[in-house]
């Protein structure tokens, strides 16, 4: 499974994010379009942490490579706006499922969006910023491991 960070902006996002994804095995961390210094800095810094953590990194340059390159089907973005499903529903499928989270200030275009289903999963409070989105589901997919 990939969980995507969309458009971060800064270095630390970036890093939070990899060592977040990295606590848990399963999930590929994979950065679409970064801006300014987390693209200049951030990148080469999480590439560094991949290395020597011997995990995988994928950077991409636009949303839509997540289907194209790496194949990924379905696509769901996190909104709060987003019909709710349940966390299995979304993270215990089968498959090469991808998970997109927004850490930029701007949501991803409609065009962007083509072809990826936006969701929001139950039980999961609104407004949370990627970072500790990201945390929240390491925390459920640990206890789901832990309950099966």
């Amino acid at each position: 499974m990939y969980i995507v960070l969309y458009s971060p902006t800064g270095i630390h996002k970036v890093v939070e994010f990899l060592k977040t994804m990295y606590l848990v095995e399963g999930f590929t961390p994979v950065i679409v379009k970064p801006i300014g210094a987390a693209a200049q800095i951030g990148v080469p810094e999480a590439h560094k942490i991949a290395y020597k953590a011997g995990k995988p990194l994928i950077v991409l340059p636009e949303l839509a490579d997540v289907s194209r390159i790496l194949g990924a089907s379905p696509v769901y973005y996190l909104s709060d706006e987003g019909e709710e499903k349940g966390f299995e529903e979304v993270f215990a499928s089968s498959g090469n499922v991808a998970v997109v989270l927004n850490a930029g200030d701007v949501e991803p275009s409609r065009k962007e969006l083509e072809n990826v289903k936006t969701v929001w999963v139950k039980n999961f409070p609104k407004g949370l910023p990627a970072i500790a989105l990201s945390g929240v589901i390491v925390y459920n997919a640990l206890l789901l491991k832990t309950t099966r």
